[in-house]
């Protein structure tokens, strides 16, 4: 405890709840002089060692280059130095000093390292690092550690820590004095200045601060867009991907940055979207893959799902080089210009891991080296090793798994036949997910209080308007992995003020096989990625069988493993390869076909055998009422898609049997092999017109089905031309055109404004050869499949189609044209939409591979049919608006197509 000449007691500020019980109760701001401070002195050292960080593993050895610093007297920097203050975290300003906080409830020995600008330059080698070392006796109240330091420059400085502790690893701790660490309350995070720039791959990342700017001018007219859950359509999209492609047009120095994306908000605009969804956009090391040899070392990490501070934005998203300071006043610009444009802006954000891999392959840069033991989930039973539900690095993994199912219930009765396919689908392709190697242990206090800071941090700084929680269910685990009924951290987001106008959204299942889609823990305001919707209207539209395709994918694998001279068995069963992964990849060539052959002697195949999806079809479109009406849950509150960053792309979903690749460098291990896909008729590309029409009418029939489906849909950048990963669905690695966006694909009066005369004809002649009519007439239906959907409130109700009186139906909003429920060979249905506006949407979906002509019900009192939608018929007679009259009694629903027609 500080001794009292050192605080003074405050009733407005309430001590951080995550101290140990050890911590006063008082609260404590820093005194408005410093005339209860303690002069002293620090210079900086004659002798400076230099430590490259152990980032190899445990005995990995360390490099420390010495040089002698030149006498400087007049020059060399002096500071007043004072106790500081426990709250809050991180670094902030008080009267003339800088203080700074960080938690750490193990460590024994911390150490503040300062960079200063010098030779006009920011340098963290540039004349050294000044360090100051904590006293516990003075600098530490119960677990948290801090100091004030009179006169630093208020910007400009990078700052980290040296902490030491115990080195008991069985029992979770990973202290290195030898690493300077990133404060996870830094709210600026400096490291390279450019994306993907080479030279500097191997660069520290250190927290620095701005307290010089002025506060961003949000404007006097500026104001949220607050768009209704039940009205979002979301655009998932990558900041970097979006512009960085030479065919944006723009500028070198903006492209792929949050300037490019302000540039092309007319696309969003004219597409119709009103929420991006932004692939994570904190603080991350592209080059993490590069770090050591590995078969993904010649990757650049573009998604960014491995954060490394969770305040900080991407700094290398910022234009020009300009660094943290810069590229956090360029967000702001983004949000700003977003929300002029009517368009919310929502984070994918990564709480369930972080950058810093694992026991094997550490790469240390904050919380393993601050508090390992209270940042990540260990297992002190197991030798205090790391587990693991975000990915495969260790054997945990399998524990996970089978840890997420209730003890008193059996395994496999205890899931329905649809979510036991979806297990065997993660248990076969279990060693294909990412090995990030830690679980962050999200509802440990500390932690908890550590997200939930973050969180607000981005609504009240950045004026974010949601957030999607990647693997979502990690979050519902305790500190010990397993499952909790509820999450304290899935709660407090729910109830906290300050995020209450928030949008928050789940990706309800984690790497562990914890599948919570339908059931996630919500208190009314937890929306969920819908994975069975996507799953069911993809075997629909183009019936698949998942447990049949599973196994067929099995045995394609095994196939090109022997074709490869390599054996499915592992290299313990007479194959070359890692161990490890081909150990699991026997395993779950084992599981599936253990479990394919109890299906088929208990009779619970038919139902995974069943090519009749027509009834889950009619459920999805509607809402998913069997998986959302529970408390107060609402249609929007499933999150409806097709495709996303991780999977194929829409085109690839119609082009792919099977995922390609083999560029990322793990033999095809990596990535879903269930991808519910079917490449009509050939795999890959092709130059067969009919083939490339079916693909373009089966994405025309994707893309309608999502956009008049109950609840809140969400599309895939890129989509809306049919972009193409050529078949990788695993394409996280790639900063090249396999996921940037390709303008010259999207319009071609897109270019003609940006071009002088000279540079219009060069560039008309390259679209000419590169373009066809079909691509822009898809982009032309996906941006009017949007806009109608907007228009027409039938497509988005507040409430559930069907109106229930405990089981009794009393009111519907949906009739189904359809006496034929049963019969598992029929792919058509058809349904009728009603307004209460007396409007009226009749929909036909024919999945089968011939004709159907089927009788249209009469219209309302006055009013006639009108066609809107044909996805058989060419542009622009695939969508007419206005609609088309004469529509008689009957209609002759082409193969693999889709109508809409309108009552007016």
């Amino acid at each position: 405890m500080l001794h009292s000449s050192f605080i003074s007691k405050s009733n407005g500020t309430k001590f951080p709840s995550f101290a140990s019980a050890n911590a006063t109760l008082s609260s404590f701001r820093a005194s408005s002089h410093f005339q209860m401070g303690v002069w002293a002195y620090c210079k900086a050292r004659s002798r400076v060692k230099h430590r490259t960080a152990n980032v190899y593993g445990r005995q990995a050895r360390e490099r420390v280059l010495e040089e002698e610093a030149p006498e400087m007297a007049e020059a060399t920097p002096s500071f007043k130095i004072f106790p500081g203050q426990a709250f809050p975290l991180g670094a902030s300003e008080v009267d003339n000093g800088i203080n700074f906080a960080i938690f750490s409830q193990h460590a024994t020995a911390v150490t503040l390292c300062l960079s200063l600008p010098q030779r006009g330059e920011l340098d963290m080698l540039a004349g050294g690092m000044i360090e100051f070392s904590l006293d516990p006796n003075l600098n530490k109240t119960g677990d948290i550690w801090h100091i004030c330091i009179e006169d630093l420059p208020r910007s400009n400085v990078l700052y980290g820590y040296r902490i030491d502790g115990p080195k008991d690893w069985d029992k979770g701790h990973r202290f290195d004095s030898n690493n300077v660490l990133i404060d996870p309350y830094a709210k600026l995070v400096e490291g390279r200045r450019n994306f993907g720039d080479a030279k500097h791959k191997f660069s520290k990342f250190l927290g620095t601060y701005d307290f010089d700017s002025l506060p961003f001018d949000w404007g006097e007219d500026y104001k949220l867009p607050n768009i209704p859950e039940r009205d979002l359509v979301v655009y998932e999209m990558n900041v970097r991907a979006f512009t960085a492609d030479e065919s944006s047009c723009l500028d070198q120095d903006i492209r792929g940055t949050y300037a490019g994306l302000i540039e092309k908000i007319p696309h969003l605009v004219e597409l119709g979207i009103n929420a991006v969804e932004l692939l994570p956009v904190f603080e991350f090391d592209e080059f993490e893959f590069q770090r050591r040899p590995n078969p993904r070392d010649h990757m650049i990490n573009t998604w960014g799902y491995s954060t490394l501070n969770f305040f900080a934005p991407m700094s290398r998203y910022g234009s020009g080089g300009g660094g943290a300071v810069s590229a956090s006043r360029e967000f702001k610009e983004m949000v700003k210009a977003l929300h002029g444009a009517g368009i919310e802006v929502i984070l994918d954000v990564v709480y369930n891991h972080t950058n810093e891999a694992d026991d094997k392959h550490p790469y240390t840069t904050s919380f393993r080296g601050i508090d390992n033991k209270v940042y990540y989930m260990v297992d002190l039973n197991n030798k205090g090793q790391l587990l693991n539900f975000s990915g495969c690095g260790n054997p945990s993994f399998l524990l996970g798994f089978f840890r997420s199912f209730p003890e008193e219930s059996n395994l496999i009765s205890s899931l329905s036949s649809q979510d036991l396919a979806v297990c065997i689908s993660l248990i076969f392709e279990m060693q294909t997910w990412c090995s990030s190697g830690n679980t962050f242990n999200c509802n440990h206090p500390v932690v908890m209080e550590l997200i939930l800071d973050s969180l607000r941090h981005w609504v009240v700084e950045y004026h974010i308007d949601g957030f999607r929680f990647d693997l979502a269910s990690v979050l519902c685990r305790g500190t010990d992995g397993s499952p909790l009924g509820a999450p304290p951290l899935i709660r407090a987001i729910a109830k906290d003020a300050t995020l209450s106008r928030c949008k928050i959204i789940a990706e309800p299942w984690d790497c562990g096989g914890l599948y919570l889609v339908g059931s996630f823990p919500n208190w009314d305001r937890w929306a969920e990625w819908n994975g069975k919707y996507r799953d069911d209207l993809r075997r629909f539209i183009k019936d698949s069988c998942r447990i049949k395709f599973t196994l067929m994918t099995l045995q394609d694998q095994c196939s090109l493993r022997h074709a490869k001279g390599t054996s499915p068995w592992g290299s313990g069963f007479g194959g070359g390869g890692d161990g490890w992964s081909e150990a699991l990849a026997r395993l779950s060539c084992i599981l599936a076909l253990g479990v394919s052959s109890w299906l088929h002697c208990t009779g619970r195949f038919s139902s995974f055998g069943d090519p009749g999806m027509k009834g889950a079809f009619a459920t999805r479109v509607s809402g998913s009422a069997d998986l959302y009406r529970k408390n107060k849950r609402k249609p929007y509150h499933s999150v409806n898609f097709l495709i996303a960053h991780d999977g194929f792309t829409l085109r690839d979903l119609v082009s792919y049997n099977f995922k390609h690749n083999e560029a990322n460098g793990e033999g095809g291990n990596d990535g879903s092999n269930d991808n519910f896909s079917w490449n009509c008729g050939f795999e890959g590309e092709t130059d067969n017109v009919d083939i490339i029409a079916l693909r373009f009418r089966q994405m025309k029939n994707f893309h309608l089905a999502l956009m008049v489906s109950q609840g809140v849909p969400m599309m895939l950048m890129g989509d809306e031309y049919g972009h193409t990963r050529y078949g990788n669905n695993n394409s996280y690695g790639h900063d090249t055109a396999l996921n940037n966006f390709q303008w010259q694909q999207v319009k071609i009066y897109h270019f003609l404004n940006n071009f002088d005369l000279y540079s219009t004809c060069l560039m008309v002649l390259f679209m000419l050869k590169q373009l066809n009519a079909r691509k822009s007439d898809h982009f032309r239906f996906f941006s009017e499949v949007i806009h109608y959907r907007q228009k027409h409130r039938v497509f988005s109700h507040e409430n559930f189609l069907d109106r229930l009186i405990g089981a009794l139906c009393v009111q519907s909003d949906v009739t189904w044209h359809e006496d034929n429920w049963d019969n598992p060979d029929s792919k058509f249905l058809a349904f009728t939409l009603h307004d209460k506006g007396g409007g009226e949407i009749y929909l036909a979906f024919n999945a089968h591979d011939f004709f159907v002509k089927v009788s249209i019900p009469p219209a309302p009192p006055k009013r006639r049919w009108f066609r809107v939608v044909d996805t058989n018929l060419a542009s622009p007679d695939d969508f007419v608006g206005g609609g088309v009259p004469g529509i008689g009694s009957t209609y002759n629903v082409a193969p693999y197509s889709s109508i809409l027609l309108e009552a007016k």
